[in-house]
């Protein structure tokens, strides 16, 4: 029969309730049969399919994603639009070709086609789906949760971030650590590796301390978060499902060579460029920890040219500040720190990634690297050699001494300058402050 006759898809990714088109002339005795079968079969409603507040996450300049926890298999979607009251609100389904994504955990929704530096209002939803006639699919009626607000990445956005790292499902300083976030108001984080206590043993980890954790839970309902992987988020079993609960980055981001490097990361978030760099595991792929199927040395060499090629792109080339964002440090000042070529214990830096990566960062005038890792403070100041700053974060222990404590690292452009302020959540003090002047290429 002809395409023509049936005419019951009006556009998304998926078909809608209502979607249906009304008219169903000229259709042949067994399909209106199933026709008039499939008008008179009731709207179902079904409640608690959402499982959590949304989690924005992997923002750019034209698209923004979110993800939230569902109960059984769903479609989720969003509606999004340029005004509170949702007035001509576009709908986005969980990615998905030639079908929408369907998961009975979480969903994992992108709008796209936004414009920079621009604030737009949106509410998840979600729908089960039915089957009243045949493979005929119905969804239930949505289930739709709060409203909330997030403004897009770009050249005039505010020039302004934060950095968190190495929460380990610590309960007590996360709570330390959303709540500074809210005070300072940043428009994105940067979520700095290590989130798990050890390992995900199970994808339900996953869900559970991306959506679910035990403080703080919708952190990041209307402020996006940037996932840098850590050693931690790269072990267990379900390690390997870490995509199906975390969006990577749009395929359009990169080319076919670098299209392993899902979550690295370059974009402007007003007069700062923000580059994510993933220095993998703390250990050699030789390590037997690693279980022989690791390849982070092939992977960390890969991600060399990706960065050489972000700052030929104009809008990084002429960004008056850079700051590249990795989990483990890529310089130690003791000159017998582990640099995790070694068997023995593990990486205080990685060296392969310092020799393949700091020259970059070197040529194009990098201001400053932000890493974690070693759940202690430190600064380490550029010098003739290594032109950029080293600032790592704290940990996230509130009972390990006077030098032990958790922090929320922000950095804002104030007076033309980039202004780097590590905020100590324990003592409730700045533990370090320092400004950067314009780069100069």
């Amino acid at each position: 029969m002809e395409m023509g006759r049936r005419n019951f898809l009006a556009g998304g990714a998926l078909l809608a309730a209502g979607a249906v088109a009304k008219n169903a002339s000229a259709m042949l005795p067994g399909e209106q049969k199933a026709w008039d079968a499939y008008k008179a079969s009731p709207d179902v409603k079904r409640e608690g399919i959402i499982d959590s507040e949304p989690l924005l996450q992997a923002p750019a300049p034209d698209s923004m994603g979110v993800g939230f926890a569902v109960n059984g298999m769903s479609a989720g979607f969003v509606e999004v639009a340029d005004n509170p009251e949702l007035k001509g609100a576009k709908r986005f389904y969980a990615e998905g070709m030639p079908l929408a994504r369907l998961d009975d955990r979480v969903s994992l929704v992108r709008m796209t086609g936004l414009k920079p530096a621009t604030r737009y209002w949106y509410r998840v939803g979600a729908s089960q789906l039915t089957h009243p006639i045949g493979y005929w699919t119905k969804q239930t009626l949505p289930e739709w949760g709060k409203t909330y607000s997030f403004t897009t990445p770009g050249e005039k956005a505010a020039s302004h971030f934060g950095v968190i790292n190495d929460t380990h499902e610590k309960w007590e300083p996360f709570k330390l650590v959303v709540d500074k976030l809210a005070e300072l108001k940043v428009p994105v984080t940067i979520w700095n590796g290590d989130i798990p206590t050890s390992l995900y043993k199970k994808r339900e980890d996953i869900v559970r301390v991306m959506y679910k954790p035990l403080s703080g839970e919708g952190f990041a309902a209307s402020m996006p978060v940037i996932v840098n992987r850590g050693n931690h988020d790269y072990r267990g079993e379900a390690a390997a499902q870490y995509e199906s609960v975390v969006m990577p980055r749009l395929a359009s981001e990169r080319s076919p060579r670098d299209w392993q490097l899902g979550f690295n990361y370059a974009y402007r978030q007003g007069d700062i460029a923000l580059i994510g760099l993933d220095t993998g595991e703390d250990k050699p792929d030789i390590h037997p920890a690693n279980g022989g199927f690791t390849c982070f040395e092939p992977f960390r060499r890969a991600q060399t040219k990706w960065l050489a090629d972000q700052f030929k792109r104009p809008e990084i080339a002429s960004a008056p500040f850079v700051v590249a964002f990795v989990h483990i440090p890529l310089f130690d000042p003791d000159p017998n720190a582990n640099p995790g070529t070694i068997l023995e214990d593990y990486a205080h830096w990685q060296k392969q990634a310092a020799e393949e990566w700091g020259p970059i960062l070197n040529a194009n005038g990098v201001q400053l690297v932000v890493a974690g890792h070693m759940h202690r403070f430190r600064y380490d100041a550029p010098t003739a050699d290594r032109k950029w700053a080293q600032v790592v974060g704290g940990g996230p222990h509130l009972d390990r001494g006077p030098e032990r404590f958790p922090t929320v690292i922000e950095g804002k452009v104030e007076n033309g300058k980039l202004v780097v302020r590590v905020h100590n959540l324990k003592d409730k003090c700045i533990a370090g402050e320092y400004a950067y002047e314009r780069r100069r290429i």
